[in-house]
């Protein structure tokens, strides 16, 4: 026997049968009508387990089985992989992956999509799988590789495209109205002054600045190096220092220039600040397409912009600029 029904603004399913009992709460009765028909399957095939007292099965658990097996090898999981993983553990608090569904997964998915792009959400949907492979418990229904394996066929989640998206006349000055009085201001100035990754801002602490030699350093992938990353250093170019200097008025006094737990709310933050501004299909990612383009808009050499960019070779530099033919006209 089932039953659901509605406490607040969730769901609440108990499953009695052949004496066994199962409940759970959800967000949505269709997502509790699902684990309903899950369950009642399994018990009466024989096939369900009490894993009620089984911590080890717990989502956040099994994320964090994932993270060590990188740390015990000295590995360190790039900033925002462990904020993918982090806002997955934070959402599936008290989950056990027996009970995970494929309408939990999905609403995951949706929930994500609103502030992130299809290619960002098929990373962290990827990072979901690779922990519950990692964990090798085996389960009755493969709930993620279902849901992505849907994602997929709805083309929701899908590869990166090559951007070319830039700053259009105004958006600039919108932005910072919008932004008035909070850090993401000043560090959408440092990121179009520095061309650095959202999780490299996000890393960045104020003792990274060395005035004296006019640098500054971030710890960049390096695919060469033993931890991932190695220590590379920027050109304390032009608004650089201006934009350091707005984050000190703004930002509350701490080791980092941004106040955040996770990289991701950086973009979360953006998203809802492009939202505000009625801007359309402005990633923050795209700052940093902008800002290399500016460089050599400066008259700045291919070598040069590389020492800022971090980019190996010409190539995987030219995905990131984006000149516009009226900007050429004279030279």
């Amino acid at each position: 026997m089932a039953t659901i029904r509605q406490r607040g603004k969730s769901w609440y399913a108990e499953v009695r049968l052949k004496g066994k009992v199962s409940r759970k709460s959800f967000k949505t009765k269709a997502a509790a009508n699902s684990w309903v028909l899950q369950t009642e399957g399994a018990i009466d095939s024989n096939k369900w387990v009490d894993v009620r007292e089984s911590r080890a099965a717990l989502i956040e658990n099994i994320i964090d089985l994932l993270i060590y097996s990188y740390e015990r090898f000295g590995i360190q999981v790039a900033g925002p992989k462990l904020s993918a993983l982090t806002q997955i553990k934070t959402y599936f608090q008290g989950t056990s992956i027996h009970l995970l569904t494929v309408d939990e997964v999905l609403d995951f998915a949706a929930y994500r999509r609103r502030t992130v792009s299809g290619s960002t959400l098929q990373k962290q949907m990827y990072y979901f799988k690779q922990a519950i492979d990692n964990s090798r418990i085996r389960t009755e229904v493969a709930a993620v590789d279902i849901a992505i394996e849907e994602l997929k066929r709805k083309k929701i989640i899908k590869g990166s495209r090559l951007r070319d998206r830039r700053l259009e006349p105004g958006e600039y000055e919108s932005l910072m109205r919008e932004a008035e009085g909070h850090w993401i201001g000043p560090v959408i100035d440092f990121a179009l002054a520095t061309g650095m990754r959202q999780g490299e801002i996000w890393a960045f602490k104020w003792s990274d600045i060395d005035e004296k030699a006019g640098t500054l350093t971030s710890m960049r992938k390096d695919k060469d190096a033993e931890s991932g990353k190695s220590k590379h250093e920027i050109p304390l170019l032009e608004g650089v220092r201006e934009a350091l200097q707005r984050a000190q008025n703004l930002v509350p006094q701490g080791p980092k220039l941004v106040p955040v737990k996770q990289a991701a709310s950086i973009s979360d933050k953006y998203a809802k600040l492009t939202k505000a501004a009625n801007i359309v299909d402005l990633k923050f990612h795209d700052l940093r397409h902008e800002a290399i383009s500016r460089m050599f808009e400066r008259g700045m050499t291919i070598e040069q912009v590389r020492v800022v960019s971090g980019h190996r070779s010409f190539e995987q530099l030219a995905r990131y600029v984006n000149l516009r033919a009226g900007d050429l006209t004279g030279l």
